[in-house]
């Protein structure tokens, strides 16, 4: 097994603490490392390495961001609860409740039996969530784990490289970035390409060196010329550094805009360091002055900062020998915090508490979706869509300027605002123009949001809004309202299961109730078949649960009688109609949805391990269910009026009609009809082909 390169020691960890802690703090960094090294004495790494080198360069990761005495403290202890036989009350009263809570709040979850490693994932997502809350320094200690864990994946084998740095991708490198702590995410983000795109990599590596190497003359020409014209205009103490872009966001480019290699214009940056906002606009001018700027590349993020508190002024200026290079300009506490992020919390002197600020509005919206979201596996992957946002300014009426993903909606407008609005969106006025709530927004619109008390949420809003705090809104309400209709649904759904066992459920104790409900983390038989309807638990487990070892199969058909009131819907896909062979697929929006066997969407569902049965359907007389049919006619006047004349003489509802024309001979007619089953769609069928000018009728 191959070591790293080189490890971290103690003893350079508590170098580069002097730098800036007391002498007792070091002192008590140093005897954590001994009660973490005793704690993980005999434990190795994969590599082969002693484990308590791990925790010291988690810890020297943070103590380049200058993170205090706890964070410290706690980084070195992070592993200790899980993998040790330390306890949090020793750590408690070792080291005091502050760091207690940290370390307690980075430690995986134990003693739970997780589906899948994809639920193991989200659990201990929201468990991370839920610590975050309470100290923020819980999000950046598994950030900086994460980090070490991606600079040590050499002794592992390629799969488990490459589900690391995917999940990494995903989930911290995004948490990194939303943060800002920039110099984590950029490692992150080039462990990780360099994992995921080994070749890609090494290519765009070598076209990097290649040109730059051709090119460092001009660009260190361009970079003195700058710094010489800033001083003759009275911006004496300027700070420029120049870099080039990383192959992964050189990558990232080039896939966004479909760009080749030699496409990429700003393949060089400057950034410049002024004292103030003043002097960061006044730079530009200069700038701007001598060298051309590329029209529509500039971004004043400054007046309008990101979702992360990043500001800074962003244009892109045509050099000398036609290189491209992008200037960021910025503050001396803009360059500060854009560096440490969130980390700037804790040793930042001016009092400034914006950074955090805005990292726990995020984290307060986090909070509010996991609340709605109804299982773990949801959550991470709405959070997930949330991590990765292009935004949108827009301003209420008052001027308030609200912050949106890219593709945001009226609708998401309105519950950004407030969840209560959202629920009762009618419609809106952008710039004063009426709209439907399903625009998409532009940046720089004014909202104004029109609600109305009889107006609630629809399933169809789902497909409208695009941000997980609309998304989770609109799913809390739906749940809630149909929540009688869900209950049903479960308990018809686990009655079948143990009728196909012969078990009465008569015969099931109050004992055995509670054992189950208890083993499948519910508060009562009501909430169980609540999260069985939503095929949040399975039928088969609840079974299981239920009856242990005595279970013959697990049942795969129920039979239905009655579809109202039971939570209980049809695929517009495949318009199923009694008489179908039918399947139900439970999902955790609708309840049960019924396709066709032959539906192309519930093979789908089924590939993906989508809970679903076998369904004896009979439905009672008084109800109808649309079927969709295609009616190819001759192409001649009076075919309509006939077509709808003999459905309207069989006392048969069309729902919907479109004409859609094949050749000029013949028009094809889609239409919707309500019908109770398949054999009065049958009679329906024997009735057109009557008529001369029908060429074929059939089911679609």
């Amino acid at each position: 097994m191959k070591l790293p390169d080189k490890r971290i020691l103690i003893s350079e960890l508590c170098n580069t603490l002097e730098n800036y802690m007391s002498k007792k703090q070091v002192e008590g960094v140093y005897q954590a490392y001994i009660v973490a090294a005793t704690a993980h004495d005999g434990q190795y790494r994969q590599s082969g390495e002693a484990y308590v080198f791990h925790p010291i360069s988690v810890a020297m990761i943070l103590a380049e961001l200058k993170l205090d005495y706890c964070c410290i403290v706690a980084a070195i202890l992070h592993d200790c609860i899980e993998d040790t036989s330390v306890t949090y009350d020793q750590i408690k009263c070792d080291f005091g409740d502050e760091i207690a809570h940290i370390v307690e709040g980075v430690s995986k979850l134990t003693g739970f039996k997780f589906h899948s490693n994809t639920d193991k994932q989200a659990q201990n997502f929201r468990k991370l969530l839920l610590a975050m809350s309470g100290d923020m320094r819980v999000i950046v200690i598994k950030l900086a784990d994460r980090l070490h864990n991606m600079q040590t994946l050499g002794s592992m084998s390629r799969d488990k490289q490459l589900r690391i740095a995917k999940e990494t991708v995903e989930i911290h490198a995004p948490i990194a970035r939303r943060l800002d702590l920039n110099s984590i995410r950029v490692k992150l983000d080039n462990l990780c390409f360099s994992i995921i795109y080994p070749f890609r990599n090494r290519v765009l590596v070598s076209q990097i060196k290649k040109q730059c190497g051709n090119r460092k003359k001009v660009i260190n020409h361009i970079e003195n010329e700058i710094k010489s014209r800033l001083n003759q205009e009275g911006l004496p103490n300027v700070e420029i550094n120049s870099r080039r872009k990383q192959p992964c966001s050189i990558y990232r480019k080039m896939k966004i805009k479909h760009l080749k290699f030699s496409q990429v214009l700003d393949m060089y940056a400057l950034r410049i360091i002024v004292a103030d906002v003043a002097q960061c606009y006044q730079s530009l001018g200069i700038i701007h002055n001598l060298y051309k700027p590329l029209p529509g590349k500039f971004k004043d993020y400054i007046a309008l900062p990101k979702s992360n508190g990043y500001q800074s002024l962003h244009t892109i200026l045509f050099g000398s020998n036609k290189i491209f290079i992008e200037v960021q300009i910025r503050s001396s506490d803009m360059h500060f915090i854009s560096e440490y992020g969130i980390a700037a919390h804790w040793h930042y002197k001016s009092g400034s508490n914006r950074k955090s600020a805005l990292a726990n509005n995020w984290l307060g919206s986090l909070l509010d979706i996991q609340q709605n979201s109804g299982t773990s596996i949801e959550f991470l992957e709405e959070t997930k869509a949330d991590l990765f946002p292009y935004e949108v300014f827009v301003f209420t009426p008052e001027g308030d300027i609200i912050q949106l993903p890219y593709k945001s909606t009226v609708l998401d407008f309105a519950y950004m605002v407030h969840t209560s609005i959202g629920n009762h969106t009618l419609r809106a006025k952008i710039d004063q123009v009426i709209t439907p709530i399903s625009t998409e927004l532009k940046s720089g619109q004014t909202i104004e949001i029109i609600t109305d008390d009889k107006a609630t949420p629809r399933s169809s809003w789902l497909q409208i809004v695009v941000t997980i705090k609309a998304r989770s809104s609109i799913k809390a309400y739906l749940k809630n309202e149909s929540a009688s209709e869900l209950i049903q649904l479960g308990e018809y759904l686990l009655t079948n299961a143990l009728d196909y066992q012969n078990i009465d459920t008569d015969n099931i104790d109050e004992v055995q109730w509670i054992k189950c409900i208890k083993a499948l983390h519910c508060n009562s038989k009501e909430d169980m078949y609540m999260k069985i309807g939503l095929s949040e638990i399975l039928v088969s487990v609840a079974l299981n649960k239920l009856q242990g070892d005595n279970i013959k199969n697990t049942n795969q058909k129920i039979s239905i009688y009655k579809t109202q009131g039971k939570a209980i819907s049809f695929a517009s896909c495949c318009h199923p109609i009694p008489g179908d062979k039918v399947a139900g697929v439970l999902t955790t929006s609708k309840g049960m949805v019924v396709h066709r066997l032959i539906c192309a969407n519930l093979a789908r569902a089924k590939s993906k391990n989508a809970q679903w049965l076998n369904i004896d359907w009979q439905a009672n007389e008084d109800e109808e269910f649309k079927a969709m049919i295609d009616v190819d006619v001759a192409n001649q006047r009076g075919t309509l009026a006939s077509i709808t004349s003999v459905i309207s003489k069989m006392k048969i509802n069309i729902e919907f009609l479109e004409i859609q024309e094949k050749n000029n001979t013949i028009k094809s007619l889609n239409i919707v009809i309500s019908v109770a089953n398949f054999s009065q769609l049958n009679q329906v069928f024997v009735q057109l082909k009557t008529l001369k000018f029908v060429r074929e009728v059939s089911r679609m």
